[in-house]
């Protein structure tokens, strides 16, 4: 006779066993937006994205406590903590700034920003992209706000993230510092401007600088996907009399999926060369979608397993990717003498790696604002 307490664990493992063939866990370098955009039938992609939200649910709620616990960098014997309420703040509402707020918004990504001591109780945005926006604000009505000018949607905010275009910034700023909309004891400020220095915001806002960062992030952040980079004031250039910083930005973006913490404009500008390697991939996935197409592969069917078997490589390179030979492990794993072996080193003798470090040295320079990152069509 099988207890209920039995029945209970029972049906928990089947529900993982069934339902985790449709977890799309993709953390690294976007490819997760890709397949949000490119691999799913238009009139699919809702269905698509529910079926993945009901997996990661199932998958969440079987987990053990203390498993879940201690994935989000808790203490298994620490106690519950109240949330720190977050009132986030858009000026600019593009492709970034959207998929921010949609993982901040989202209800199933309440539970991981709770576990790492967060909750979200408005977000307020900028009318421009009035698509971006609009499509927000019918999403989440009883979080999001669309405002009709920046200084309202800093004045209604806690936690700013200027999402303008780099020759925006300059006026923006210059423009929030007239009218005296920064207070320095609550605001934070995060700028995803590309182009922006920390000390240049921190001069401009007038901000301590525990509350000013630099942040890139792809798309995928809004499925809890990818990894952001953050970059906050260097610790050797004073703020010793700074006052406690307001929120714990790193801690609130490991929630939504991962961070790496950069010291400076060095590392930030290295680690940024790699989020310039997302239009690379989707260019390879296109060639292989359209060689397929040319070899009479119904274009339906070729972008749908293009897609979905994109996904199954990088989900393979995902785990365990801590480890620094995980990818080297990869290839050692290919079969001697086959396809896969055979494609790799013909394209090594095609120096087509050679290519890729070219263009990310060139993309490289031009973060640097060494050159233009332009390259010349015969090197």
């Amino acid at each position: 006779c099988i207890s209920n307490f039995q029945n209970q664990k029972i049906i928990q493992m089947l529900s993982l066993v069934f339902c985790f063939p449709l977890l799309l866990v993709v953390a690294a370098n976007a490819p997760a937006d890709a397949f949000n955009n490119n691999i799913i039938p238009t009139n699919n992609r809702s269905s698509e994205l529910h079926r993945r939200r009901a997996a990661n649910n199932i998958i969440d709620r079987t987990m053990s406590t203390a498993k879940k616990h201690k994935m989000n960098g808790g203490d298994d014997d620490s106690p519950p903590t109240r949330p720190h309420s977050i009132r986030a703040g858009f000026v600019g509402c593009g492709t970034i700034a959207s998929a921010i707020a949609t993982g901040l918004a989202a209800p199933e990504n309440g539970p991981h920003l709770a576990r790492r001591g967060f909750s979200v109780s408005s977000i307020c945005v900028t009318r421009r992209s009035e698509s971006k926006s609009t499509k927000l604000k019918e999403n989440f009505p009883e979080l999001v706000t669309v405002c009709d000018s920046a200084e309202e949607v800093v004045e209604k905010s806690d936690v700013v993230f200027l999402c303008v275009l780099p020759q925006q910034v300059d006026g923006v700023m210059r423009d929030f510092s007239e009218k005296g909309v920064w207070r320095n004891d609550e605001h934070t400020l995060v700028s995803l401007v590309s182009t922006s220095k920390v000390d240049d915001l921190i001069q401009k806002s007038g901000l301590p600088r525990n509350r000013v960062y630099k942040m890139i992030c792809l798309p995928a952040i809004a499925e809890r996907e990818g990894c952001a980079l953050l970059q906050p004031a260097s610790k050797a250039d004073g703020g010793e009399n700074d006052p406690p910083a307001s929120i714990d930005v790193k801690s609130m973006l490991e929630a939504l999926g991962g961070c790496v913490e950069c010291a400076d404009d060095d590392r930030m500008n290295t680690l940024m060369v790699t989020t310039s390697m997302m239009g690379p991939v989707y260019g390879v996935m296109r060639n292989n979608l359209n060689w397929l197409v040319k070899q009479g592969v119904p274009p339906e069917d070729a972008s749908y397993f293009v897609g979905r078997s994109y996904l199954s490589m990088v989900q393979d390179a995902e785990r365990d990717c801590q480890d620094p030979k995980r990818f080297d492990a990869l290839i050692e794993e290919q079969t001697p003498g086959g396809l896969n072996e055979q494609t790799l080193t013909n394209l090594e003798k095609q120096k087509v790696f050679d290519s890729y470090d070219r263009a990310m040295d060139a993309v490289f320079s031009r973060l640097q604002g060494k050159s233009d990152g332009s390259l010349p069509s015969n090197p």
